[in-house]
């Protein structure tokens, strides 16, 4: 494809580059001009103009789009819907969505005349939910170049839908003092978080604030076939030494991190028991405002295995914008 300036008289079947305004019309960029086309550049004495000429080696932006968006996608999103040279992409079910970064990056830094973009990875969607789309920035793309894209199967589901793996959830609030847990408002608030998936806690136990109370809890709540454990702690976790970290071992549990590198969500637990996923949940989960709680929550809800290196990367974001605090400003000595 090549950009140039012609006579309008000439421009018959070429590509308008620039977006024409007249009085009481308008031409479209990218849209391939015809014979009434041009009688009404000649009306409004537009000698010359701007056109794309499409060669014969060259697909339209719209066959192009299509292309890319059907070989980049997984069997769970719709097939892509077209204009404009831009393929858009829709999810085919409720779920996370995960999206191959690298090859994402890989292919927008090759391909110049390709820009493909989406959702942040591990958004939730819903069905029917636009999450990313392909564009083609010129209005035709060399054949060589999508075929370069088409044969290297490394392009393959760049982005795919993972479907919830949680079934049940157990929640324990340990408390010294039962008159002062505030229970029904913190499960409030949970439960409403795992609406948004289709899940609710199964299972509500409260047990006394220590280690040795904490793990019967666990152990009887576990011969319920629970998948995710979370447990609120009358305190929040200082280390693994704490009660709530001590009652999971004690229960042959095992802690892979006390911390997590977001503010709200510092002091959030994350450990398993065999199969079952345990959260140990932070203060800041009884307000819905989102925070580090709810990263970790939705990940592990649909399949996600966390280890150091995932946890260290949610250090990018982790600074929510509902926290403020001023900046103060200190007086010179």
């Amino acid at each position: 494809m090549k950009f140039k300036i012609v006579l309008s008289k000439n421009a018959k079947n070429c590509i308008l580059g620039h977006n024409l305004k007249f009085n009481n019309s308008f031409l479209r960029k990218g849209k391939v001009l015809h014979e009434d086309d041009i009688e009404l550049l000649l009306k409004n004495k537009i000698k010359k103009i701007y056109v794309a000429v499409k060669s014969e080696d060259d697909y339209s932006e719209d066959y192009s789009a299509e292309l890319i968006a059907k070989h980049i996608s997984s069997i769970n999103l719709y097939k892509p819907q077209i204009t404009n040279g831009r393929a858009d992409l829709y999810t085919k079910k409720n779920g996370m969505l995960k999206i191959n970064k690298e090859k994402l990056l890989k292919i927008n830094f090759l391909f110049p005349e390709i820009a493909v973009c989406s959702l942040r990875n591990f958004t939730i969607v819903k069905k029917g939910q636009l999450l990313g789309n392909v564009k083609i920035l010129p209005y035709a793309v060399n054949k060589k170049k999508i075929k370069k894209i088409l044969i290297n199967s490394s392009f393959k589901n760049i982005f795919q839908i993972i479907e919830r793996n949680i079934t049940r959830v157990g929640i324990i609030f340990t408390s010294n003092d039962n008159n002062n847990i505030k229970k029904e408002k913190i499960l409030k608030v949970i439960d409403q978080r795992l609406q948004g998936f289709d899940l609710k806690a199964n299972i509500v136990e409260v047990c006394k604030h220590n280690h040795k109370a904490l793990s019967e809890s666990i152990q009887n709540i576990l011969k319920k076939k629970i998948q995710l454990l979370l447990i609120y702690g009358e305190s929040s976790i200082s280390d693994f030494n704490d009660v709530v970290p001590r009652g999971i071992k004690k229960s042959n549990g095992k802690i892979l991190s006390t911390i997590l590198p977001t503010d709200p969500g510092n002091l959030l637990l994350i450990g398993n028991i065999k199969n079952t996923n345990v959260i140990g949940v932070p203060g800041c989960a009884k307000s819905l405002k989102r925070n580090g709680f709810d990263d970790v929550l939705e990940r592990v809800c649909h399949g996600e295995k966390f280890n150091k290196l995932k946890i260290a990367e949610l250090a990018e974001g982790g600074l929510y914008k509902n926290l403020i605090r001023k900046f103060k400003r200190i007086k010179s000595l």
